[in-house]
């Protein structure tokens, strides 16, 4: 009865160091395993931030690029003022935004009095739109420009056509403006008489 009972007690003994040893191997890896979360995540952090860094570093760099081309097209239309464009990149949570603004004479323009300078910069942004997602390279005008000074007008069809020659880019142009025939490489007029429609080719 002793040796059955000194036998249960040893065989009990055993299975709770066998338990002690298997929880000291499963603690082991479980602090193997948290070891490597830490370095992944460690790992995971640093390049978020290098990832962060180059996107910011594009981002930018294509904002600047964009600022560039409006604030020369604002200069080639008004030659007579001091335009220039200007994007600012905000971090506004975990969301990003571009301030637009257009600057003129050092001071910032209120947008609500841009009028056809706001014209101008809205069609060199769906310019570039049409590039940066390499849409087809065809730009649509229905009276676009309609908004635009007349004195203004000759250097804004200049522009667009300086522009679409250097992008290889047709652009198809509803205008009541005369003055741009002379730019372009087929002219057409509508003309309605009696109900009836029809297109006349001038160039």
């Amino acid at each position: 009865m002793e040796s059955e009972l000194f036998e249960s007690i040893v065989n009990r003994v055993q299975f709770l160091d066998g338990m002690h040893e298997s929880k000291k191997a499963y603690r082991a890896k479980t602090a193997g395993l948290i070891s490597d979360l830490k370095k992944n995540e460690d790992i995971l952090q640093k390049t978020e931030k290098v990832l962060k860094y180059l996107t910011d570093k594009l981002v930018k760099n294509d904002l600047s690029k964009m600022d560039n081309l409006i604030t020369y097209g604002l200069k080639t239309v008004y030659a007579d003022r001091n335009f220039q464009f200007r994007s600012e990149l905000q971090e506004r949570g975990k969301k990003m935004w571009i301030d637009l603004q257009t600057i003129n004479d050092g001071n910032l323009t209120d947008s609500q009095a841009k009028s056809s300078v706001h014209v101008v910069e809205s069609f060199l942004l769906r310019l570039l739109c049409i590039i940066k997602m390499k849409r087809a390279k065809l730009l649509l005008l229905d009276e676009t420009f309609a908004a635009v000074d007349a004195e203004y007008i000759d250097n804004l069809y200049q522009l667009v056509q300086e522009l679409c020659k250097k992008l290889n880019m047709d652009v198809l142009l509803v205008t009541h403006f005369p003055g741009c025939t002379e730019l372009v490489d087929n002219s057409y007029r509508i003309i309605r008489k009696n109900n009836n429609t029809e297109i006349e080719k001038i160039k």
